[in-house]
């Protein structure tokens, strides 16, 4: 294997032909970092002066470089900008993020532990420490930079033996655990998730790393051993309070288990600490909505809606906000969230989002609905594999219909699947509004007696 190349600042690719994003909303600190990036030879430098637009340009013309400020204004952060990018897969891993942070806010950066930036440098700095800061990263860069490719082309078996060779190389010793980390997550992204839970478990034998605690736990919970999963994360709260990410995987176990009230505290834990967090409230919308608390749930939809702006968005998030009004009996505020997406060309959806809006229109429209429902039956009655909130949308709308047999199959087909505990409390609530729960009860035997034979 070809050895990996020096840093841009070190006899390699110089920074001159590397594209800049410099995101900060300040005018006078664009123009500090504009003029460190000049001093060091930086050519291409763009700029973004808010969270938006940095988005946008990142979308739309992917930098090799990115100097974030931490703080943002309107109550965004650098840390939020990351956290959106990497688990949009907007950010190869190819590209350097280097937050920019005030000392107060050190504290803040560091302990973010899984979706960490490449480096860090604290204000005021001289163009010296920015490219020294930044010559580390690029070195980083580079070295991983065959692996990177592989696992962005899902070779996975080649990048997995990529780094089984760089293990044992010199310049790689620095980074000895980044390529322990890289490798675990690997296997789970090839499916080989026993591997994957061991490769944790050996570097937990090392030392008791929150990112590694974590790991083990989202390898544990895609075994579905929930119980080991839920306190393997509980410990990485109680390690690293600050790490965020192990809040959401909590309250995935938590909900795949069934249990959406300890779901929703674990979820509003994290969003008391991370207001703008705008995914993490979507989730918590839903979370709330299943356990039957459809206030909190419309609330946080509609805060949603009023303050996060990004694109793609705007369809499924007034979706959600029509499911929380009617979950709260309130068929007007579910009507006006429809309207809102009344210019939509459902045709244009993909399958499973374009049935659940016929779903929650045919049952707005009333019995003026039932021949939108008629349509729908045909398409329903061909899936084989749903999701929980499509199969939520489908049964809503079959007992509004009176279609007892499809609502029935519905649940049957959800109650022996792989995502029962997940979609019981949501199926079992719509029953309930209906005063069927004792009917749901005897669907609920018969599944349970397919699944025992299905084990």
């Amino acid at each position: 294997m070809a050895e990996p190349a020096f840093g841009a600042g070190e006899n390699g690719a110089p920074y001159k032909e590397l594209r800049f994003l410099v995101v900060e909303d300040q005018e006078p600190s664009r123009k500090t970092l504009k003029m460190c990036i000049h001093a060091m030879g930086g050519f291409y430098v763009d700029v973004a002066v808010s969270y938006g637009d940095a988005m946008f340009r990142i979308r739309n013309n992917l930098p090799d470089i990115v100097l974030c400020d931490y703080i943002l204004g309107e109550g965004r952060t650098g840390q939020q900008l990351l956290e959106e990018l990497r688990r949009g897969r907007m950010l190869p891993d190819r590209v350097v993020f280097l937050m920019v942070t005030a000392e107060r806010s050190y504290e803040q950066v560091v302990s973010a532990v899984e979706l960490t930036p490449d480096d860090y440098v604290i204000k005021p700095f001289s163009p010296e420490i920015l490219s020294l800061r930044l010559d580390k990263a690029v070195q980083k860069k580079y070295l991983f930079r065959s692996f990177y490719e592989l696992r962005e082309l899902e070779q996975y078996d080649d990048a997995i033996e990529e780094l089984d060779w760089l293990i044992g190389q010199e310049q790689a010793k620095p980074y000895r655990y980044d390529v322990l980390r890289y490798r675990a997550e690997t296997l789970a992204q090839a499916g080989r998730i026993v591997d994957a839970q061991r490769a944790y478990e050996t570097i937990i034998e090392t030392f008791p790393f929150p990112w590694a605690k974590a790991g083990l736990a989202r390898m544990l919970h895609r075994q579905e051993r929930l119980e080991e999963a839920r306190s393997a994360v509980d410990e990485v709260i109680a390690m690293s309070p600050n790490y965020f990410d192990a809040y959401d995987l909590k309250a995935a176990i938590c909900a795949d288990g069934g249990d959406y009230d300890a779901a929703q505290k674990t979820l509003a834990r994290a969003a008391e600490r991370a207001p703008r967090n705008w995914t993490r409230k979507r989730m918590l919308s839903t979370i709330a909505r299943h356990n039957g608390d459809a206030a909190t749930a419309a609330a946080l939809m509609q805060e949603v809606i009023e303050n996060d702006s990004a694109a793609g968005v705007a369809l499924e998030d007034n979706l959600n906000l029509a499911r929380c009004a009617l979950a709260g009996d309130d068929a007007e505020a579910a009507k006006a969230a429809l309207q809102a997406m009344a210019a939509v060309d459902l045709a244009a959806l993909d399958p499973a989002a374009r049935l659940e809006a016929e779903c929650l229109l045919a049952v707005l429209e009333g019995t003026d609905g039932a021949p939108r429902y008629e349509r729908l039956r045909r398409s329903i009655a061909e899936l084989s594999d749903v999701p929980v909130q499509t199969a939520v949308d489908i049964t809503r709308a079959a007992l509004v219909f009176d279609d007892r047999q499809m609502s029935d199959v519905t649940i049957e087909k959800m109650l022996v699947g792989r995502q029962a505990r997940l979609a019981f409390q949501p199926l079992l609530a719509i029953y309930q509004e209906h005063g069927l729960e004792e009917h749901f009860r005897k669907v609920q035997n018969r599944a349970a007696h397919k699944r025992l034979n299905k084990a």
